[in-house]
């Protein structure tokens, strides 16, 4: 299946531009509980829960990759839906050799990212909304770079839970 991204949100920067390198597009299909309408964000953190089913990471099971396309009602003026006619979905996998940059919009607003002078590994974990956050209970990789401009992060990821 090829996205395609229209003008309209192209010119409003809404577009899955997520870079990546050393990881594959995992395909499956989303599955979202009645009434759900959290935003989903290239970048955001979810799991695999079986049959090639993915569902934003929510602080249970374990993260299984990164989403790559939009799925957000609420995005915006008026959303974005990046999914397939049938519930198609795409996210990012990958392992301990992955790099992957993050726009700011998929990380969590409370966290302050920072590399460390030293050179000392900072973890970077996946929180109960599915955003990458400096604090949390499950490391999905560790940080590599913060923009200058901070509106991005360059992780490595941690080595990812195997696809059942």
């Amino acid at each position: 299946m090829m996205y395609t991204t229209n003008a309209h949100d192209a010119f409003l920067g809404r577009t899955a531009n997520i870079e990546y390198d050393n990881a594959v597009q995992y395909a499956g299909v989303l599955v979202r509980d009645e009434g759900d309408t959290k935003d989903i964000l290239p970048g955001m953190v979810v799991k695999h829960i079986g049959d090639k089913q993915m569902k934003l990471y929510d602080g249970t099971g374990t993260p299984f990759g990164l989403a790559a396309i939009f799925v957000a009602p609420n995005y915006g003026r008026g959303g974005i839906n990046q999914l397939g006619q049938n519930g198609e979905f795409t996210a990012i996998v990958g392992n301990n050799t992955t790099t992957v940059r993050i726009n700011v919009d998929a990380l969590d607003q409370a966290s302050s990212f920072a590399v460390k002078a030293d050179g000392t590994k900072v973890p970077v974990y996946a929180n109960a909304d599915g955003r990458i956050s400096m604090t949390g209970t499950v490391v999905i990789g560790h940080l590599l770079e913060v923009a200058p401009d901070n509106k991005s992060i360059v992780i490595q990821l941690a080595d990812p839970a195997v696809a059942a």
